[in-house]
């Protein structure tokens, strides 16, 4: 072999070995959220806590601690009803259940409960890897089990952040004890924004560093699987009422995913696009009319229809 072409290969070898070197830190660093490090940023950032983010918003929540049918305990922020119904709340991807406190604000206020839990990997839950649906389906369901436990009459909506939109929808699909959601910036699926959020969350391009996590991400969640795609389950959500909600700035998932998921429901589902809003924007930069839209939506399809009285 020739002194060039020894030197290329080298070069090509060591390239390869640095693109899967890299390839692989980042799919660890995407999948995992250790609870130290989450304990770490809490004590640095005290007000990041969800405590403290209840509190300024005029919250005084019951802190429960569920655990799942495989055994990981669920730290949870729960708010009786007193009109009988309840929202549950799912924050989006790395973040925790603080991220719904002016949202859970804005339902209270209404008469409407709250359940928030910090899902598995997230805030002060158990586990440190991140699914996407996989096995964080069994969170909500403990969730979902303990305030219908608590309010066996109640009815029950859901309204969730990004990730949190997406696995409200994929759990919707399969417990019929969910009769509304409202996804503020799902994504359609995790191979249809793979791309966009990789460059978000890494900075790395989309070639070739997508299909190589999505090969790394494999021994622990498959992200093509139909289980976790919103687009795949919206067939089931044909009749219950689904209320999407996008940013055409969003900057995190394709905003053209949330079209499909929009097309490929019912008649019973809504969309709200603004072409201007960035990832779950709607609630701070259109707070009036999310609150009234959100509001009315879950109202008429949860509340019980008021009959008029005439003097």
């Amino acid at each position: 072999m020739s002194t060039s072409l020894w030197i290329t290969s080298a070069i090509i070898a060591i390239g390869v070995a640095l693109i899967l070197g890299i390839s692989y830190k980042n799919t660890r660093s995407l999948l995992f959220n250790p609870l130290e490090n989450r304990v770490l940023r809490y004590k640095a950032e005290p007000e990041k806590h969800p405590a403290y983010q209840f509190e300024l918003h005029g919250l005084n929540p019951q802190r429960r601690e569920l655990t799942t049918e495989d055994d990981f305990n669920i730290n949870t922020w729960y708010i009786p009803s007193t009109s009988g119904v309840s929202v549950v709340l799912l924050h989006g991807y790395k973040m925790d259940s603080g991220e719904m406190a002016s949202i859970a604000a804005m339902l209270v206020r209404h008469g409407f409960g709250v359940i928030i839990p910090d899902l598995r990997a997230h805030g002060d839950s158990e586990g440190e890897l991140i699914t996407f649906g996989r096995y964080e389906w069994r969170d909500i369901q403990a969730v979902v089990d303990y305030v219908t436990g608590e309010e066996p009459h109640t009815r029950l909506g859901m309204l969730g952040n990004s990730m949190g939109g997406a696995l409200a929808l994929c759990y919707a699909a399969r417990d019929d004890r969910i009769e509304a959601v409202v996804a503020q910036s799902p994504y359609a699926s995790m191979r249809h924004s793979l791309s966009q959020g990789i460059k978000y969350f890494t900075g790395l391009p989309p070639f070739p560093f997508v299909p190589l996590i999505r090969m790394f991400s494999l021994p622990y969640v498959d992200l093509d699987a139909a289980q976790i795609s919103p687009l795949q389950m919206m067939n089931k959500l044909q009749q219950k009422p689904v209320f999407i909600l996008m940013g055409g700035a969003d900057e995190v998932v394709n905003p053209q995913g949330a079209e499909q998921l929009y097309k490929a429901g019912g008649a019973a589902t809504q969309f709200w696009f603004e072409a201007e809003l960035k990832h779950v924007a709607f609630h701070g930069e259109k707070a009036a009319d999310f609150e009234r839209r959100v509001v009315e939506f879950f109202s008429a399809k949860l509340l019980p229809i008021q009959k008029e009285h005439t003097l």
